[in-house]
């Protein structure tokens, strides 16, 4: 079953500001986004921060072509796209000469406010934009928290009061990994001024999803943030990041933004395996519509396609192989360990965004990702409650949602979705009974085994009943009571 893609939000076209620098458009902040987990491709596993107009077209066209008819609506840009740095032609490529770009070369406008760089996007935004949402899809972009350091340095004003970037700019807690921006000093006059200027600016160029990161330890910059998009005219989908600073005591601010990461950057290695599975117990049962926990992208496929050896070396303190783990390859799990990663994002009602390049996407990585059981998993908004784990068995659960019985949901349900996962790296053979049976109530059962073909038709709660599970695999079960 293909799913049907998503019905589109109206786009708000309004732009306009007042002198003092506050809105005077239509709030955007009642309209009710991101019901269900968002569905989308973002290119930082597929081109880093580098990618650019012609190669970005061409995953737009195999975005659309392969991933928008089962319910895939957001394209993002990740980190970068105003930025300039070194470059030259490798095979038809435009390849980065360096791993870092120097914050010199952020390009933004005579309001401090990013701009496309005229290296990568020479058109602007507006193509990609525009392709999108002739389809009736969306378009969104990544943005370090803060104000370019090329601002402050110019003194440039914000836009619609009398400050400037100096007045407002703060070096506390400055980002160490990318220094394309300093912090924003939300205690200081023009602060809120200088973010709502920079949404407007997307609202205009009609931009439907941003991921803010580097902020997820800043609740004064998260509420700007909020606040910005509120007062731009324009929904948009807002998405919090990094998620190594992720902390549930900030939830409830959170919760004012779309989605979190709650994971440090997830690569195609075990330890991202094992990393999800500790940000799955910490987050269960925090999500709600209009909200959800990111388990960070799918790095499936084709992956950091403009990092080329042949090209950029290891100048940095990193191992030789943590460096070649960053250029370019093709995704290093086992089709086990691929089914367990993605069954975890199902299992978690996690966003579900696509790393890989679509255009090269394998036919394995292809069949999970438009998976229809594993998208209404997703779908379905639960996230799974982990009901039981007994060796190096555990056993996710995610009924369908439900509030049939005193107003909440109910784990041990009449359908829904099962996983058992496998943690250690041998196959094991688990017997289904005692608490492994905790996600069904009494009664008859039809259990689809969704990625293998241990399927049982009107099996009966406690019959004698025996899974196979590879190591680092899982059974992902769709249960559903006989009719």
């Amino acid at each position: 079953m293909v799913l049907a893609i998503l019905m589109a939000f109206t786009n708000s076209q309004s732009k306009a500001q007042s002198v003092s620098g506050q809105s005077n458009k239509q709030t955007a902040k009642n309209v009710n986004l991101a019901q269900t987990p968002p569905l989308g491709y973002n290119s930082f596993d597929s081109y880093g921060i580098n990618i650019y107009e012609e190669v970005a077209m061409k995953e737009i066209d195999a975005f659309i072509e392969k991933f928008a008819p089962y319910g895939y609506e957001y394209f993002v840009i990740d980190n970068g796209w105003f930025a300039s740095p070194k470059s030259t032609q490798f095979e038809g490529l435009l390849v980065p000469l360096e791993d870092k770009t120097d914050p010199g070369n952020v390009s933004v406008n005579e309001y401090g406010i990013p701009k496309p760089s005229a290296q990568y996007f020479p058109d602007g935004l507006k193509p990609m934009i525009d392709r999108l949402h002739a389809k009736g899809l969306k378009f969104g972009v990544h943005l370090m928290r803060g104000i370019p350091r090329v601002a402050v340095e110019n003194s440039l004003p914000v836009k619609g009061t009398n400050y400037t970037a100096k007045d407002i700019y703060t070096t506390f807690e400055d980002c160490t990994w990318c220094k394309f921006m300093h912090g924003v000093d939300m205690s200081k006059p023009g602060a809120q001024e200088y973010y709502n200027s920079v949404f407007n600016q997307f609202a205009e160029w009609g931009i439907d999803f941003v991921k803010v990161d580097h902020v997820t330890h800043f609740p004064a910059e998260i509420e700007a943030y909020v606040k910005a998009i509120a007062q731009c005219g324009r929904p948009m989908i807002l998405s919090l990041s990094a998620g190594g600073t992720s902390n549930v005591k900030y939830v409830e601010t959170y919760k004012k933004a779309n989605m979190v990461r709650t994971t440090p950057d997830i690569w195609d290695e075990q330890i991202a395996i094992e990393r999800t599975f500790a940000s799955m117990r910490k987050w269960q049962g925090l999500e709600q519509p209009g909200f959800w926990p990111d388990l960070d992208m799918i790095p499936f496929g084709e992956l950091c396609i403009l990092r080329r050896t042949e090209v950029q070396k290891n100048t940095s303190n990193k191992s030789a192989e943590e460096f070649m783990g960053k250029m370019h390859h093709w995704c290093k799990f086992s089709e086990a360990q691929k089914e367990t990663f993605i069954t975890q994002r199902a299992i978690s009602a996690s966003p579900i965004m696509i790393g890989g390049s679509m255009i090269t996407m394998d036919d394995h990585s292809y069949k999970l990702l438009t998976s229809a059981e594993m998208l209404a998993c997703v779908k379905n908004g639960v996230h799974g409650k982990l009901m039981h784990e007994e060796k190096d068995i555990e056993l996710w659960s995610a009924p369908i949602a439900n509030t049939d019985r005193q107003g909440f949901q109910e784990f041990a349900y009449k359908e829904g979705w099962a996983a058992f996962f496998n943690r250690s790296d041998k196959e094991q053979t688990i017997e289904l009974k005692g608490k492994f049976l905790n996600f069904m109530r009494s009664g008859n059962y039809n259990l689809r085994d969704i990625w293998g073909s241990q399927s049982v038709s009107n099996y009966s709660k406690g019959d004698k009943l025996s899974l196979k599970i590879e190591g680092s695999g899982v059974v992902f079960l769709k249960y559903a009571v006989a009719q």
